[in-house]
């Protein structure tokens, strides 16, 4: 059985923010949020995973790609203002 992946033009976006080094706002699916900076994306036992660091307490977390609700720049850039990943 074939998991579920995200779409590739919305882990482009993913991609643009780490390699950037945009700071931004992820709200999650769950209704929680984050702010802070993309790091890198990984894949661990089938599943697709953003290491983000978190502004508030500097730690770096792993966010289920697949669990994004959107991504809102908080920074000006020439490559996105806000990405909606779920139309949930």
């Amino acid at each position: 059985m074939t998991r579920p992946i995200l779409n590739c033009e919305l882990h482009d976006y993913l991609e643009i923010a780490c390699l950037f080094k945009i700071d931004v706002e992820l709200l999650l699916a769950n209704g929680s949020s984050y702010v802070g900076t993309p790091l890198t994306t990984h894949s661990d036992n089938g599943e697709e995973f953003l290491a983000f660091r978190s502004r508030e307490n500097k730690t770096t977390v792993d966010i289920l790609t697949l669990s994004l609700e959107s991504m809102r720049a908080l920074n000006p850039n020439t490559h996105f203002d806000r990405v909606v990943f779920s139309a949930n």
